[in-house]
């Protein structure tokens, strides 16, 4: 069960707070990584890497860098038979 499970990372403490908040959750990398396992298996894990990178996005300063990873985004979630559409 450890092998297919990343709870036992965290402490109860921590495992806790995610129940209370999104932000808390993905903040925390057991509890990212454990979203994700979950979302894999609703075949839908696109939706929070999706989310990480409009996160990532938001936090870009540089102007080249904006404009390519606003490009990035858009290839991979958003056009038309994008690979991982939302």
């Amino acid at each position: 069960f450890k092998d297919r499970c990343c709870f036992h990372r965290s402490d109860t403490g921590e495992t806790m707070a995610w129940s209370e908040s999104m932000d808390k959750l993905l903040a925390n990398k057991d509890g990212l990584a454990a979203f994700r396992t979950f979302l894999k298996s609703e075949f839908s894990e696109e939706n929070v890497e999706f989310w990480l990178a409009c996160e990532d996005f938001k936090k870009t300063k540089s102007s080249t860098k904006i404009a390519s990873k606003a490009q990035k985004i858009y290839s991979d979630f958003i056009e038309a038979d994008a690979p991982k559409e939302v």
